[in-house]
């Protein structure tokens, strides 16, 4: 056979141990050889140089299928016998071998000329490959996720992830030993069945690509998988471009990965970087949303049904907002199972049984439709946590900020991009039971006339500050929604028990421990309080003179014109017994310590046209900017808490994508009231819920206390409260600010309906009574604060102290000159 015939008709590869020839030694060493008409060694070397492997040649490596072919070949060869001397096939032989040599001369001729041709083209064409892979950006590999937006986790509190966020694709990284065989397999069947074997692309398929572009449009469908994973990394700007320059870096990319990765790297990154349709980047997306599943508990047909994507992703997602060709409607979810690509996913299977990496009884069973085993996951509960979501991002960036020194776009990207887990807070039932009631219509007022009764919650855990349900609104849509929780609206009669009775309770005790009684301020009027102020004490229920006039009024627009216990008082949230009581406590002291409850939107300046420095502000809650139901409910959780007050935190851990710990949530805490006048007032307040005026906040089997808030012109009422374990509180008003047809009775009965809902918010105990703590009668003190009997008043049986004799007082009054809008208690 010639060695034009041997060129042509050769399909096997020769192994040679790698090495690249130089073109120039080879025609030198060729013509040489054709010179001294040394056909026998000018046969051989060439037979060596056509049966070299050029993609061997290209990178110095062998091909395992060129190998096998050559060594079965090449077997066949040594067991072929020459003829034997002087016999008639000989002299045949000689004949034909005169005929070839004939033929050398014209075959030596078209073969050289075709081989200059040949390499002035493979010179011409390695030129432009030289230029193309020059201006090449350089890359790198082994930090080939850094070149990926990575989806960011969130996890609730008992570590199930909630929520995924991300800039514009997600995805999260799911490593190779995660990764079930028939997933690795079905992608490899379908896409690159020499993935194990070739160096980065397959020679063949390029070559035929080429050639079948020479009748016109671009080089397509030569991709390997490591191709893919190249373009689809390092030229996400240009991958749809079909160009011979893409392709000629797309392949220059491959080699350098295959270089620094494994094929099990490779293959990793390529199912975590792959689109696969409705939004979802990676296997690990796509597992989560078309079939609620983990990747690693994929079945044969789900796998199959992922490989068969990547052709046409957004043609052949298996989800569909609208109905079209071969989809069927999923009941409850409101969208329909696409299986248009039914017959590719066939064809993948059949391909894994003819490839042998399945049986044919298996790859039978897995053809089904897509209905029988699609089960997607639509985030149906991603409103219900886009408040809580919003808060803790911007909270989580904040750290980052303050952490590492980023800028906000940084510490932004690192959040949405880098793949974090953000181990949040969040109690996910209670996020979803507050969502729920929210949106039923008959827990809100009626007939609000000029806008729509809105509201906000928010929940946290006592002794931790860990914030478990935040809802700012009643219909969230979309994110970075205005979050009336984290925004202040003026807490009426819900700041009692802070700036009042708390302080007054915490001054006594501050006194006493210094051995000083209380210095009180214009003991008059009938009133009766004591050494100190305690739950005894006797106040006066009358107003006060104020510029010449009386005020404040209670909530019936009256007043009794008797005393009142400092626990009556408070159970019935009466204003004039407030303004009393805050009379004695100062108002400094007060304003004080209503910063360490951690109520950071008190205005304190002086000089300010409006400030917080008055009576109307801090005993009944006319404050100039009004509070946040976050912080009112960190600070009710300090009643419980033993007087501890706890910033809220919504995360205990950020982590990088590695596992690396970013940040720890931590909370930070003061004590505001001693534990004994914590649990004192602990006391009074669960008396409010059982024998006052906030009765609808009862909660069957547990036990509740709080405080009731409405403003006198009722744009907002509140119920701010706790059990042992969760302390929450709940705002409804208007945007606007319209009158409501209800007041905070209202707010204590949905409070209760959505706390007695959330089985951790029934869980726990109370704090054991302190041992600076009496009980004399009925009534608790701190030691040294028992009310004694020289008092200007004997002791009742149950430790109150008896009533003063009424003093005459009318049935109503006249509001005082400026306290328009002061907050009236229902």
């Amino acid at each position: 056979m010639s060695r034009i015939d041997r060129y042509n008709n050769n399909d096997n590869r020769k192994e040679t141990g790698g090495g690249k020839s130089s073109v120039n030694d080879f025609l030198r060493q060729f013509d040489a050889q054709e010179e001294t008409e040394s056909r026998a060694d000018s046969d051989a070397f060439l037979d060596e140089f056509i049966n070299r492997d050029p993609v061997d040649d290209f990178w110095g490596q062998d091909a395992k299928q060129g190998r096998e072919s050559y060594r079965d070949n090449t077997a066949a060869k040594n067991t072929a016998k020459k003829p034997s001397r002087g016999t008639d096939e000989k002299k045949e032989y000689k004949k034909l071998r005169k005929k070839e040599k004939r033929k050398h001369s014209v075959f030596g001729v078209v073969l050289r000329v075709f081989l200059v041709l040949f390499f002035i083209g493979i010179f011409a064409g390695g030129g432009y490959a030289a230029y193309c892979i020059a201006g090449a950006p350089t890359i790198h590999p082994d930090k080939i996720y850094d070149n990926l937006d990575i989806s960011t986790n969130i996890y609730d509190d008992e570590g199930e992830l909630v929520e995924t966020i991300y800039y514009l694709e997600n995805r999260k990284v799911t490593r190779y030993e995660e990764m079930p065989e028939n997933l690795v397999n079905a992608f490899i069947a379908i896409e690159d069945k020499t993935f194990w074997t070739h160096h980065g692309f397959n020679f063949k398929r390029l070559i035929g690509a080429i050639l079948k572009s020479l009748g016109g449009g671009g080089i397509s469908g030569t991709s390997t998988i490591t191709q893919q994973l190249a373009r689809n990394v390092f030229l996400s700007e240009i991958k749809s471009e079909r160009s011979i320059k893409r392709k000629i870096i797309e392949m220059y990319y491959a080699y350098e990965i295959e270089q620094q990765l494994s094929k099990e790297e490779i293959i990793e990154a390529y199912l975590n970087t792959i689109y696969l349709g409705y939004g979802c980047y990676g296997v690990n997306s796509a597992a989560r949303t078309y079939f609620s599943a983990n990747v690693e508990d994929l079945t044969l047909e789900q796998c199959a049904a992922l490989a068969a994507l990547p052709q046409a992703p957004d043609s052949y997602a298996l989800i569909k907002s609208e109905e079209g060709e071969k989809c069927t409607k999923i009941k409850k979810k409101g969208v329909y199972a696409n299986d248009i690509s039914e017959d590719r996913r066939n064809l993948v299977l059949s391909l894994m049984k003819n490839q042998g990496l399945v049986s044919e009884d298996d790859a039978q069973n897995a053809k089904k439709p897509l209905k029988d085993f699609i089960k997607p996951n639509l985030n149906s509960g991603a409103a219900a946590k886009s408040y809580f979501k919003d808060y803790l991002i911007q909270q989580v960036i904040s750290d980052l900020m303050d952490e590492y020194g980023k800028t906000e776009e940084e510490a932004r990207n690192m959040v949405y991009a880098k793949g974090l887990k953000i181990y949040s807070t969040m109690d996910t039932k209670a996020q979803k039971i507050v969502a729920k009631e929210f949106k039923d219509e008959s827990n809100f007022p009626k007939d609000v006339k000029g806008d729509y009764p809105e509201a906000a919650m928010a929940i946290v855990e006592v002794g931790t500050g860990q914030v478990k349900a935040l809802a700012g609104g009643r219909d969230p849509q979309g994110q970075m929604l205005f979050n009336r929780a984290v925004n202040t609206r003026q807490p009426g009669s819900s700041i009692k028990p802070l700036a009042v009775y708390g302080a007054a309770l915490q001054k006594s005790f501050e006194c006493q421990a210094k051995g000083d009684k209380f210095s009180f301020q214009n003991k008059g009027n009938a009133e009766s309080f004591g050494d100190y102020i305690t739950t005894s004490s006797s106040v006066l229920d009358a107003p006060i003179k104020l510029n010449g006039s009386s005020w404040p009024r209670n909530a019936d627009g009256g007043y009794s014109g008797s005393s009142k216990t400092f626990r009556r008082a408070i159970q019935l949230s009466l204003n004039t017994c407030a303004v009393r009581i805050l009379q004695q406590v100062g108002v400094d002291y007060s304003r004080e310590l209503l910063k360490s409850w951690g109520i950071t939107t008190i205005v304190d300046d002086a000089n300010a046209s409006v400030n917080d420095n008055n009576l109307a502000a801090l005993a009944l809650g006319a404050m100039s900017n009004g509070v946040t139901p976050l912080e009112m409910a960190c600070a009710y959780a300090a009643f419980p808490g033993g007087g501890v007050v706890n910033t809220p935190i919504c995360y205990t851990s950020v982590e990088d994508s590695n596992g690396n710990v970013l940040l720890t949530g931590k909370s930070e805490t003061s004590q505001v009231l001693d534990p004994g006048v914590a649990w004192i007032m602990t006391d009074v307040l669960k008396s409010v819920v059982t024998d006052g005026i906030a009765t609808s906040a009862k909660i069957s089997g547990v036990k509740v206390g709080g405080k009731t808030g409405t403003t006198n012109d009722r744009y907002d009422i509140w119920f701010d409260g706790f059990t042992a374990n969760y302390a929450a509180a709940l705002w409804i008003g208007t945007d606007k600010n319209v009158r409501l047809t209800t007041t905070s009775g209202a707010a204590a009965k949905l409070w209760s309906k959505i706390m007695g809902q959330i089985p951790k918010a029934k869980e726990g105990d109370y704090k054991k009574k302190p041992s600076n703590v009496v009980k004399v009668g009925n009534e608790y003190y701190t030691k040294g604060t028992v009310p004694s009997a020289t008092d200007s008043n004997d002791l009742n049986p149950d430790g109150s102290v008896k009533e003063p004799e009424k003093e005459e007082a009318g049935t109503g009054y006249d509001e005082a000159e400026g306290t328009e809008g002061v907050p009236m208690e229902d």
